[in-house]
């Protein structure tokens, strides 16, 4: 079985990518003491923390602005060593606003096999840089989008338009 994690009170707390634009891995990443964990997570999910995360912190009176971004000090610590990957993630936030609990789920490729947890309790000022930096995180390395589509366009290979039918540059 899978390691599990619960850490009460998290030293520092983040989400972020590494890679290049169209190729990147998205890690969720903690530490307490002299233990960090990285949990491999998709970029929608880091989309959804981000936004249920601003939206419980709304609701304590606190208001996630880009001031609240240090990119710095949030960046995901190197080398990150995924201990799995996340099947599912869950936020919730005690009656005063000054505690998170943020849980993950393994993905478990064996049907009945007990999956891993991991939860780590978060204080709202790590709470904010967390939200911050995770919206920070999905925008800064998104690729260039398709003026016509609306789709990301790979950097490599191209892009193939359904608004052009594949066939090169709409003409008006």
């Amino acid at each position: 079985m899978t390691e599990s994690y619960d850490f009460d009170s998290v030293d520092w707390i983040s989400a972020g990518a590494v890679g290049e634009p169209g190729r990147r891995t998205f890690y969720l990443q903690a530490r307490k003491d002299q233990a960090t964990v990285a949990l491999t997570v998709e970029k929608s999910q880091v989309q959804a923390l981000s936004t249920l995360a601003q939206r419980l912190l709304a609701r304590a009176g606190v208001t996630v602005t880009p001031d609240d971004l240090d990119e710095h000090a949030q960046r995901l610590v190197e080398p990150v060593d995924s201990a799995w990957r996340a099947a599912s993630l869950s936020l919730g936030m005690d009656e005063t606003g000054e505690r998170f609990v943020l849980e993950a789920e393994e993905l478990t490729e064996a049907e009945g096999s007990e999956a891993a947890t991991a939860r780590f309790w978060v204080s709202r000022p790590q709470m904010v840089a967390l939200a911050a930096h995770a919206a920070f995180a999905v925008e800064a390395g998104a690729r260039e989008r398709c003026r016509f589509c609306g789709r990301p366009k790979d950097p490599v290979s191209g892009h193939v338009c359904p608004a052009t039918n594949g066939h090169g540059p709409l003409t008006v």
